[in-house]
C-alpha cells in the first residue's frame, strides 16, 4: 500500500518518489566505536549444543591495548579520541567545520555501491557537527567532545566500576540486539495488520528514486522527475488533464523538494520531503501509517491541487452593471415641484 504519494485528484495519478530522513547521528561519529552487530539469522542450536557466544564488536580488541580483557576509562578515552586528534590539523584543540568535515572523506568515509554520495556524508557531517557544538561557538572542543565519549563509556560501564569487562560489553550487545529483533517483529506485526512503517514508505520510494534517476548519479535532474506528468496523448492520457498543466503540477512539486534550489534533488532533499509527509500523516503518533491516515493525506493532496488549478485558470470578466434610468412619473410629467430643465433650487 502507498501512502502518502503526491495524488492529484482523479484527473492525474501521479507518485512523487519520497525517503524518510535517516536521523542524525549522536555522539562523537569521527571516532565512534561501531554499533553492535546486527542480530543474524541463525539456526536454532541442536539439542545439547550450547547457543553460540554474543560476539564483541571489533572496537574492543582494539582499544584493549594491554590485552587484558578490561579497557579502562582512560584507554577508552583515548581510542576514541584519535579521530579527533588526526581532524584538528592546527593542533588547538578545537575542530571548525572545516577539518571536522573531513570526516566525510577517505579514510573516514568511503563510497560504496548503493551507499551515500559524498554530498550526503557531508550534510551529515553538518549535522553531527552542529549537535556537537553544544555552546554554538562554531567549534568542537576538546571538552564536547569529551563529555560525549565518556557518556558512552557509562552506558557499557554497568557495574560502575571504570573499567569495561567482556561480559559487560557482551551484555549491552546482547541487549541491543534483542531491541532490534523486537521492533523488527513488531514492524512485521504491524504489516500484517496493514499499516506502513516509515523505512517501509522509504525502501518504495527509494525504488522509485532509482527507476527515475536514468543517468544513475544519485540525484534527480528536473528533466528526469518530469517524467511522472506521463504521456503527452494515446490512450494512457485520456482522462487526465492537459499534459502542459500536468507539467506545472510535477514542476511545482519538484521546486517544492528542491529546498536548496538548485535544480537537482538530492537524496537528502528527499529524505526531509518524506519525512515531513509522513510526520503530517501519522496522525495518532503510532510511528505507522494505516489506511485512513493515507486517505486523509491524499484528500489534503487533493484539495492542494485543487486550489493551485484554481489559480490557473484566468480570472472570469465582472459583469457589466447598467445604470438605472431615472424614474419618470406617470404621463411624462416632471416631478413635482421641479421645474424641467432647470436644477433644483433654481425655479
Amino acid at each position: 500500500m502507498r501512502l502518502l504519494s503526491t495524488v492529484l485528484v482523479s484527473t492525474i495519478a501521479l507518485a512523487t518518489p519520497t525517503f524518510a530522513q535517516t536521523p542524525p547521528t549522536q555522539g562523537w561519529p569521527a571516532s565512534r566505536p561501531p554499533a553492535p552487530p546486527p542480530a543474524q539469522p541463525s539456526q536454532p542450536p541442536q539439542a545439547g549444543q550450547a547457543p553460540a557466544p554474543i560476539p564483541l564488536p571489533s572496537w574492543f580488541a582494539e582499544a584493549d591495548v594491554d590485552r587484558n580483557g578490561e579497557i579502562t576509562r582512560a584507554q577508552f578515552l583515548a581510542y576514541r579520541m584519535k579521530s579527533f586528534e588526526e581532524l584538528d590539523a592546527n593542533k588547538d584543540n578545537k575542530l571548525s567545520f572545516e577539518e571536522y568535515g573531513k570526516v566525510a572523506e577517505p579514510p573516514y568515509s568511503v563510497d560504496t555501491p548503493g551507499g551515500p554520495t559524498l554530498e550526503e556524508r557531508r550534510n551529515r557531517a553538518r549535522t553531527e557537527f552542529q549537535n556537537l557544538d553544544t555552546d554554538r561557538s562554531g567549534f568542537v572542543e576538546r571538552a564536547e567532545a569529551e563529555v560525549l565519549v565518556h557518556s558512552e563509556f557509562n552506558q557499557y560501564d554497568t557495574d560502575r566500576d571504570n573499567r569495561l569487562t567482556e561480559p559487560e560489553v557482551r551484555l549491552i550487545v546482547q541487549r541491543a540486539m534483542a531491541r532490534q529483533s523486537a521492533e523488527r517483529q513488531q514492524i512485521e506485526a504491524r504489516r500484517r495488520e496493514g499499516l506502513t512503517a516509515l523505512n517501509d514508505l522509504m525502501d518504495i520510494h527509494l525504488r522509485d528514486a532509482d527507476r527515475l534517476d536514468k543517468d544513475n548519479n544519485g540525484r534527480l535532474s528536473q528533466q528526469e522527475y518530469l517524467v511522472l506528468a506521463g504521456p503527452a496523448d494515446g490512450k494512457e492520457a485520456q482522462g487526465l488533464l492537459p499534459i502542459d498543466i500536468r507539467r506545472r503540477l510535477i514542476v511545482r512539486k519538484f521546486q517544492e523538494i528542491d529546498t536548496d534550489k538548485d535544480g537537482v534533488l538530492s537524496r537528502v532533499e528527499l529524505t526531509a520531503y518524506a519525512l515531513r509527509q509522513f510526520l503530517e500523516g501519522d496522525l495518532n503518533k503510532d510511528r505507522f501509517l494505516n489506511e485512513e491516515e493515507g486517505k486523509k493525506a491524499q484528500e489534503r493532496e487533493t484539495e492542494k491541487v485543487k486550489a493551485y488549478l484554481q489559480t490557473l485558470q484566468p480570472p472570469a470578466p465582472p459583469p457589466q452593471q447598467q445604470r438605472p434610468a431615472p424614474a419618470q412619473p406617470r404621463g411624462g410629467q416632471p416631478a413635482p415641484g421641479l421645474a424641467p430643465g432647470l436644477p433644483q433650487g433654481t425655479r
